[in-house]
């Protein structure tokens, strides 16, 4: 199982607090920070705990294989 991020993320940067294991970062759309922002997964560090799924309001974030 694979945590994926969907499309309709805020950017609120939530989940990013609550990972444990840094997996998670905010980047933006654009070069030098314009643009929407979005939570990015490293797949290396994610050890899928489900953590960030608690963490997001918006119902963003799933644990599912799409």
């Amino acid at each position: 199982m694979a945590i994926t991020i969907l499309e309709h993320c805020t950017g609120c940067g939530a989940c990013v607090a609550a990972c444990r294991f840094d997996a998670l970062t905010l980047e933006t759309e654009y070069p030098e920070g314009f643009g929407q922002k979005m939570a990015v997964i490293d797949r290396e560090r994610c050890c899928v705990c489900n953590e960030c799924l608690s963490a997001c309001r918006y119902w963003a974030i799933t644990s599912e294989i799409l």
